[in-house]
């Protein structure tokens, strides 16, 4: 499917994208020019940052522009451009599944809370513990983050709520979350996790839904706020 002949009904990123696509094509934005910052596109467009961050992840993909983080955001050469791959429409934005997780693993960790068995509970903090102990093993931390939160959700209780919880994980490996997730990996971050993962337990351990609610909910806002945050533009 050709990028710039999307359907109108496409999510809104994807319409702003395009436009900035046409605008790149047109030779609004010239090669090796820097594009204005998040803030002015979106005043200009009429949109969110958060609309616009992701309009410029999928133009990333399509190697239309550069994201050089700290920088700015840079027009491609037409060449480079020529030889791009074929964006997939389809792959739903960070934002929209940091929404869906907040709404679906808050309520998983409540329902954990609530039910989860001591031997559950126990298989969470070993789990926390092998997590804890890989802070600087990107590999196994991630591979006891996600353990993690598989245990939560199949506390729960709830097969079709644990499906959803193992689809939104998998949605983590489109091109776009690991555009933007490679550049938040940090060992603080890393270390922030650890921490939200020890509250979460801890609501679960004691069974008090609201609060394991809670702290699933803030963790993940945490990790919103590192998409929201990245700074793309370089110095004024």
């Amino acid at each position: 499917m050709n990028f710039l002949n999307l359907p109108t009904g496409s999510r809104r990123y994807l319409e702003i994208a395009r436009q900035l696509a046409r605008d790149i094509e047109g030779g609004t934005y010239a090669t090796g020019e820097r594009l204005p910052p998040e803030r002015e596109l979106a005043q200009t467009l009429d949109v969110s940052r958060t609309t616009v961050r992701e309009a410029l992840l999928a133009l990333e993909i399509m190697q239309m522009i550069e994201i050089r983080v700290g920088s700015g955001v840079f027009v491609r050469d037409i060449s480079a451009r020529g030889a791009a791959p074929i964006y997939e429409p389809d792959a739903s934005p960070p934002s929209a599944v940091l929404a869906a997780r907040r709404l679906i693993e808050g309520e998983t960790a409540a329902l954990a809370a609530a039910n989860a068995t001591p031997e559950q509970v126990a298989l969470m903090g070993q789990c926390n513990a092998d997590l804890e102990a890989s802070i600087d093993d990107i590999a196994g931390f991630d591979a006891a983050d996600a353990r993690f939160h598989d245990l939560i959700a199949q506390a729960a209780g709830n097969d079709v709520l644990g499906s959803m919880v193992g689809h939104l994980w998998r949605m983590r490996e489109s091109e776009m979350w690991a555009f933007w997730y490679d550049q938040t990996r940090h060992p603080d971050h890393r270390r922030r996790s650890a921490e939200d993962h020890r509250v979460i337990l801890r609501a679960i351990e004691r069974g008090l839904p609201d609060v394991a609610r809670t702290a699933m909910q803030s963790h993940l806002d945490v990790l919103a706020d590192r998409f929201y945050t990245l700074k793309l533009e370089g110095p004024k």
